[in-house]
């Protein structure tokens, strides 16, 4: 059978406009390793009503791949950050939050936050639409942040496994465990080594997805790891270089697609010396005086002698 001129012309078209097999893209190049840390010593939380929400649309995400040799190979040459060296007693965690539907009145909150070993912390946190007041200040005693978790539950992969939902019995939904990670980085600054062992315990943790490439909604790039249970995903976007989370996304299936509920960017992870206030360094006070205890004196306590009083019959009538 002869083609005709008109299947020609078709066959033409569709060789001109066929694309070539897709293979899977490298990790976002080397970025010239920045000096100094960005994150501010004494940051604070911009208006969120000025920023407004953003769409509703999952992160399009493309060449998947298993990711356990992916999160191996990341945490053997994990590079440090260069907030890593900033010195203080407190962790500094600088984040954005988006929510759909609205979490407690506010569809979108910015926070800036502190926290101790010691359990002690402070917070300013900003939210659209607006309360009654700009920004809430929360600051926190020692011991008062015992509802946060370990103290440095970074410093052991036990601990870390036990806080994340791991060892439980029946252990989380790996949705739940990137969710539980994403949680803990709004108030930890891990440094290099405790970035590494969390990634370590992620490449353990199956099944979870490894995407080369992926943008978070400040337009960092970076790689992606996602974890898909019953119609909802948790997606994790991470520095290609040191590992740092920069943003964690939660979205449910719907007609259209993935649709965010809740999607926290992490504008810093850094380290501080001091909270949004302090109390006053009291002067030490003076030590109490001696004290006193009565002594035994020596005197002689003299009175008026009473008169003598005795009977009589004189002058008494017989």
């Amino acid at each position: 059978m002869t083609p005709t001129t008109a299947t020609m012309a078709a066959l033409a078209v569709l060789a001109a406009t066929a694309v070539p097999a897709a293979t899977a893209p490298a990790p976002p190049p080397t970025q010239p390793r920045a000096t100094h840390c960005p994150a501010s010593a004494s940051p604070q939380p911009r208006p969120a009503a000025a920023r407004g929400t953003t769409g509703h649309q999952g992160t399009p995400m493309s060449y998947p791949q298993p990711a356990r040799t992916r999160l191996r190979a990341l945490a053997a040459l994990l590079r440090a950050s260069p907030c890593d060296t900033a010195a203080g007693p407190y962790d500094l965690v600088h984040y954005r939050q988006w929510n759909n539907p609205t979490r407690y009145g506010a569809a979108v909150r910015e926070v800036v936050r502190w926290r101790g070993d010691d359990r002690s912390g402070g917070q300013l946190a900003t939210q659209h639409p607006a309360s009654v007041v700009p920004v809430t200040h929360d600051w926190w005693r020692p011991g008062d942040l015992y509802h946060v978790g370990p103290i440095a539950p970074f410093t052991r992969t036990d601990m870390l496994r036990q806080d994340l939902g791991i060892n439980e019995l029946p252990p989380a939904d790996p949705t739940a465990v990137l969710a539980n990670l994403a949680n803990l980085s709004t108030w930890y600054s891990p440094r290099r080594d405790s970035r590494a062992a969390a990634l370590t315990v992620l490449a353990d943790l199956s099944p979870l997805t490894y995407y080369p490439r992926a943008v978070d909604r400040s337009g960092r790039p970076g790689i992606a790891i996602a974890a898909t249970s019953g119609g909802r995903r948790a997606l994790l976007v991470l520095h290609p270089h040191t590992g740092e989370v920069l943003a964690y996304e939660s979205a449910h299936l719907g007609p259209f697609g993935w649709r965010v509920q809740t999607y926290l960017l992490y504008l810093a992870h850094s380290h501080a010396t001091h909270r949004w206030w302090e109390p006053a360094a009291h002067p030490r006070p003076a030590p109490p005086p001696r004290p006193l205890y009565p002594q035994p004196q020596q005197h002689w306590l003299l009175t008026t002698p009473l008169p003598c009083y005795t009977t009589t019959t004189q002058g008494a009538t017989p």
